[in-house]
């Protein structure tokens, strides 16, 4: 039936615009009682909202219905966007059979843009596997975001009716939606086509106005959207940098974010936006962000280490002109750069190059700054002992008052639960002792130090304990 009327002109614009109507004002699910063993409440899909989908899938399978197609597209495009991201994970009446709401919306908005003309995108997003993570509940926003990166691409022009009637979207009541939207509205910014249209603005603001949505994955996506800038449109970050700073600074400060996804978000994109902004730009939160960060130096997770490390590099590079605001800061992260050099995650070890290539300039020490930025180079393999013992020295000879502080730091590490920064630390120390003289062994707590050595001694690791027993050695020369 819905194929005969799609082939009929006089009729298809009508019934697709009925069938919208319909799409819209049917709820997408209902909430069931949650079960005694399963946790949160499982959905199961309307039978009205899944008919009107599959009846605009049989309507648009004829050529016939292009032009009623291309005039309806942005609310097409709009409905059954939304309606694939609510088909997720959702649970079909018995009487339908096994229909599958998730994959079935994702034919019917493929359908849609083959038959307005846009092949080309779904053939994009189809090489990307994007159909595909569009229906899998997990990656649906990747696959959202796929799709919003072939049509900036492709199409263009379509997108201003289509961003106009996606931004509503951004305060539904349904969780689903909103991520949809989200996710497609934030990968917009990453491309320069959003400015061309004069589209920036609205998007900046619908996104920064996220930063209190209830879901976390809304959040996120916002970042992300908002560190999109940087790559999509970097001639416009200055512009909107306190608009932009403020929402990273929001993100890392955010209390309802158990394992610290909003603020590995709000890294990267800072690391992304203060490559086109200046030190007066940043003035005002470099201090506060450089502290936030530095917990998730040492965190169990390695992602989290990396974009903290790297933030702080690329914060580094404002010390310069302004030394007294954030040069305490890199002394005091510099020895946990170091030895996360010998990091296990390979990762970790190219942002701490990178970090310590930064904040080289700022350490008062010529000598400091060249090994940096010779030895550290992100393709160059290091020798740590050799290495640690150059810097040692030139540290002793730069910042001897700074003896006690590197001790203490190292000392922290001696309980790290990587077996290489211990064994590294315990190497830091011995290598510093070696380039003291009998003045400026005067601040070391001998006494301490030798009892934690002593208990590091034990470390079930062979390799930490030979270079426990080096330090052991060198310690001679302060007794």
């Amino acid at each position: 039936m819905w194929r005969a009327l799609g082939a009929e002109p006089p009729l298809n614009s009508q019934t697709l615009e009925l069938l919208l109507e319909r799409l819209e004002r049917e709820i997408p699910f209902r909430e069931l009682r949650p079960s005694l063993l399963g946790s949160g409440r499982p959905r199961l899909a309307t039978a009205p909202a899944l008919a009107a989908t599959c009846a605009l899938d049989e309507l648009m399978s004829v050529p016939e219905a292009a032009a009623a197609v291309l005039e309806k597209f942005p609310q097409l495009f709009r409905s059954l966007l939304l309606r694939l991201g609510c088909a997720l994970r959702l649970r079909v009446p018995r009487a339908l059979g096994s229909l599958r709401p998730g994959s079935g919306a994702a034919a019917t908005l493929r359908a849609m843009l083959a038959r307005a003309g846009s092949d080309d995108v779904v053939r994009d997003v189809g090489d990307a596997g994007g159909w595909e993570l569009m229906a899998t509940p997990e990656r649906h926003h990747d696959g959202v975001a796929l799709l919003a990166g072939a049509m900036a691409r492709l199409c263009g022009p379509r997108l201003p009716p289509v961003v106009r009637s996606l931004l509503p979207a951004l305060g539904s009541v349904f969780e689903c939606q909103r991520v949809t939207s989200g996710a497609f509205l934030a990968e917009l910014l990453n491309h320069h086509v959003v400015t061309d249209l004069i589209l920036l603005e609205p998007l900046l603001d619908a996104l920064t106005a996220l930063e209190k949505d209830s879901s976390l994955l809304v959040r996120i996506l916002a970042l992300r959207g908002l560190g999109n800038v940087a790559s999509g449109s970097p001639e416009k970050i200055r512009r909107h940098g306190s608009q932009l700073l403020a929402s990273m600074v929001n993100g890392l400060d955010d209390k309802d974010d158990p394992n610290n996804l909003l603020a590995l978000e709000a890294m990267s994109s800072l690391s992304k936006i203060l490559d086109h902004l200046e030190e007066r730009d940043v003035r005002s939160t470099l201090l506060r962000v450089a502290i936030r960060i530095r917990p998730f130096f040492d965190s169990e997770h390695p992602d989290l280490r990396r974009s903290s490390i790297v933030l702080f590099g690329n914060l580094s590079r404002f010390s310069r002109s302004d030394s007294e605001v954030f040069s305490e800061q890199i002394l005091n992260g510099l020895v946990t750069l170091l030895l996360h050099l010998q990091d296990p995650d390979p990762g970790v070890v190219k942002a701490c190059k990178f970090a310590l290539r930064m904040c080289g300039p700022s350490l008062g020490c010529e000598e400091l700054r060249e090994m940096f930025g010779n030895h550290l180079r992100e393709e160059r393999g290091i020798h740590y002992g050799e290495f640690i013992n150059d810097v040692c020295k030139f540290l002793m000879r730069s910042h001897p008052s700074l003896l006690s502080r590197l001790v203490s730091t190292n000392l922290f590490y001696f309980k790290s639960p990587w077996r290489e920064l211990r064994a590294a630390a315990a190497m830091f120390i011995g290598f510093l002792v070696l380039h003291v003289d009998e003045e400026q062994g005067q601040q070391v707590d001998l006494d301490q130090l030798i009892s934690a050595l002593k208990l590091l001694l034990k470390d079930p690791v062979p390799a930490v304990r030979v270079k426990v027993a080096e330090t052991l050695g060198r310690l001679v020369r302060l007794l």
